[in-house]
């Protein structure tokens, strides 16, 4: 039916005479499990749709836009939607635009054959091992808990003959797990979304954020230290480099003169290189295509410490006039942003055990409260969740509480470490990596 529902709405679109459009239309099922301490206390399977119509006014050098978003295919409604989107087109402006054409794709594959023919067997197959595995943690208890499977279709058609399709399976899951002892409560809370199944080591995971909840039962304040050297954890770094690395290596950033990368200049540590990959197997925004229809693509933005490539929508790649990266990502609300698929650090050559023992004195952060840097900046200021203090290169006490501060575009210039190992956290696959010259407070 989904290209039934897209002939559609392309009819209404066409038979108001309408001449430049795109529908980007989405089908989404969900298949939850949720879970009351060590029960499975609800179970539900979601279908939705969303439609988002783009329309376009050309004005001279300018363009106007006009977006909606729809999730009714009630005649009456797509006629509405239709009409205000025109409205729109005609009152916004801005910059010239025109929508992609047809171009080669490379086709990777995004869906597990066995999730979509039996996406409840799959759910509960997880589910049993989820079940098995807080059953058997020690010293700790679930509170609370979510699993879900994901199937997602995509489509995206305009007047430009475009008409592409995909079809992509993912995981989604959240735990909460406590630890007492004596008069001492604690609690490890974490989500994650996974690409692949075979990535998703959930027993692994659990006694990891078992072990997580215990030690901060015996969790210290931090030492203060200025000039702090501090291990991120893959999760954590997830959260310091993609929002300023994808601002600041994007063509708007360019454009808009904030960008603080110059092409072919030295950023970053010599050790350090980072790819921005929307072909990636296990990337949770991999896809053929982005946002726009432009193919998606492996863009290599920073090459031993160097500055090598800017990444683009189709906006600011006709205002450069240059070739989409295929960088256009669509928002929740349909809009076009400029900005990352997935990004990828490669390995580096020591295992986390290793630069671990080589820190005299320094800390290893697993999570912080919400690390929130400043796009522009890079700036942040964070509270520490789970964490350990190493000293003499050894754990020496778990950490909880105080504050880790530093500004993730010097974090790039001060990186001492990457290690061997790599994990994957919604549209990263990184290292462990220690950085120096950071500020850790009380």
């Amino acid at each position: 039916m989904s290209n039934d529902n897209l002939d559609l709405l392309e009819k209404k679109i066409i038979s108001n005479k309408i001449e430049e459009y795109d529908i980007y239309y989405l089908e989404s099922n969900i298949y939850e499990t949720q879970f009351i301490q060590e029960k499975i206390e609800s179970e539900r399977e979601v279908n939705k749709i969303n439609y988002f119509i783009r329309i376009l006014e050309q004005k001279g050098n300018n363009t106007g836009i006009g977006l909606v978003k729809g999730d009714s295919l009630k005649d009456k409604q797509i006629n509405r939607d239709i009409e205000k989107c025109k409205t729109l087109s005609k009152i916004n402006n801005t910059t010239k635009y025109y929508f992609p054409g047809k171009n080669p794709y490379n086709q990777i594959i995004l869906a597990e054959e066995n999730i979509l023919k039996n996406p409840l067997d799959i759910k509960n197959k997880y589910c049993d091992i989820l079940l098995s595995s807080i059953n058997n943690l020690e010293k700790t208890k679930p509170s609370f808990g979510k699993f879900r499977v994901h199937i997602q279709n995509k489509f995206l058609k305009n007047n430009n003959k475009l008409n592409l399709n995909s079809t992509k399976t993912y995981f989604f899951f959240e735990f909460a797990l406590k630890a007492e002892s004596n008069d001492k409560l604690a609690e490890y809370w974490d989500i994650e979304y996974v690409k692949n199944s075979k990535d998703l080591e959930l027993e692994e995971r659990m006694k990891k954020w078992a072990n997580n909840a215990k030690d901060a039962l015996e969790a210290k304040l931090p030492h203060p230290k200025k000039d702090a050297t501090v291990i991120f954890s893959p999760n954590l770094l997830k959260d310091a480099l993609n929002p300023v690395l994808s601002f600041h290596a994007s063509g708007e950033a360019f454009y808009d003169k904030t960008s603080s990368f110059k092409l072919e200049e030295k950023i970053a540590d010599e050790n350090f290189t980072i790819i921005d990959d929307g072909l990636f197997e296990g990337g949770l925004n991999s896809n053929p295509w982005d946002g726009e229809g432009n193919p998606h693509q492996k863009t290599k933005l920073i090459e031993k410490g160097i500055f090598k490539n800017r990444i683009f929508d189709q906006k600011y790649s006709i205002l450069e006039n240059i070739i989409s990266t295929g960088n256009g990502i669509r928002t929740s609300e349909g809009s076009i942003t400029n900005t990352i698929s997935n990004l990828i650090i490669p390995s580096g050559n020591i295992s986390l055990e290793e630069i671990i023992s080589t820190i005299k004195e320094g800390y290893f952060i697993e999570k912080c409260s919400w690390l929130n840097p400043d796009q522009f900046t890079g700036s942040f200021g964070t509270e520490i969740r789970n964490g350990y203090y190493i000293k003499n290169g050894n754990l020496e006490n778990p950490i909880k509480g105080g504050n880790l501060s530093g500004n993730v575009l010097d974090m790039l210039k001060n990186c001492k470490y990457i290690s061997k190992e790599r994990e994957y956290s919604e549209n990263s696959y990184f290292p462990y990596i220690a950085f120096s010259n950071l500020n850790i407070s009380i």
